[in-house]
């Protein structure tokens, strides 16, 4: 087992569920860790990094750092690096290691779920989540339509899947609901609202990966009409896990790891 004490760095970070769950993990392992959340603004990684008290070598990233993470030189996980995102930081020896949880998130959500598999994926906002999220279902004869309002996040988005086929139109574009089978909401809070009113012939299942709000108007929506849908919730607890792994170096079990940190969760909420 590896001794670590760890943090999660954002702006931001003052709402973040990170600390509860990951104390929730610790104390289920039996492993002693401190788990804090620090405030860390855009631009600032490299200058925290530098001053991090020797005690503190395990991180979770969330925004804004995902992306300045993997452009800091760290040894990085290709995944990391195709993906521009990164939310995990371990210290090894005398130097850093990158890497993404963030995708391996997704898909134990969606496994969690059900076990049915998707062939046409909405997936709404253009940033790092929607390029975690576009390699998480990336897939031979997968494709999936990225809405997003800005042009220059493009090429990104399509160099995230290695197979699927990935487009890019414009979030205020007339989107087909009936089409998918699966939709994920990566856009900031507030952003899809607007969408609400024009939700039309639906049937997939929603993936909304935010949880504050709680819930969003498009999660409500979904809800409401008794349409099947996942929470931003599960996202953060089953990224969480795969850091807990990573940062204890012990194995764990997700199937009774995932269901206490949920409820912690929820209890502050």
């Amino acid at each position: 087992m590896r001794t670590f004490n760890g943090a999660v760095l954002g702006l931001p970070i003052s709402h973040s569920l990170s600390p509860v769950i990951h104390q929730v993990a610790y104390e289920f392992l039996g492993i002693s860790a401190k788990y804090t959340a620090v405030e860390v603004p855009a631009g600032k990684l490299a200058q925290y990094l530098e001053s991090t008290p020797p005690e503190l070598n395990s991180f979770s990233l969330t925004m804004p750092l995902k992306e300045e993470l993997v452009d800091l030189g760290f040894p990085t996980s290709e995944l990391a690096k195709r993906i521009r995102s990164a939310n995990t930081l371990i210290k090894v020896g005398d130097s850093w290691k990158v890497e993404s949880t963030d995708v391996v998130g997704f898909q134990q959500s969606v496994a969690a779920k059900t076990n049915a598999t998707f062939q046409n994926l909405l997936i709404l906002g253009g940033g790092a989540t929607a390029r975690a999220a576009i390699a998480a279902f990336d897939s031979v004869g997968v494709s999936i339509d990225v809405a997003s309002r800005s042009e220059h996040r493009s090429s990104s988005l399509i160099k995230s899947a290695l197979f699927a086929e990935v487009t890019v139109i414009g979030f205020d574009d007339q989107i087909n609901w009936s089409k998918y089978d699966l939709i994920i909401n990566t856009s900031p809070a507030g952003a899809a609202d607007e969408l609400v009113g024009k939700i039309a012939g639906a049937s997939a299942l929603l993936f909304e990966s935010l949880y504050n709000p709680w819930p969003t108007a498009l999660m409500g929506f979904w809800r409401n009409v008794g349409l099947e849908s996942i929470d931003g919730l599960d996202l953060l607890v089953h990224q969480a896990i795969s850091q807990v792994a990573i940062f204890s170096a012990t194995p764990v079990k997700r199937s009774q790891l995932a269901p206490l940190m949920r409820e912690a969760a929820l209890k502050r909420l």
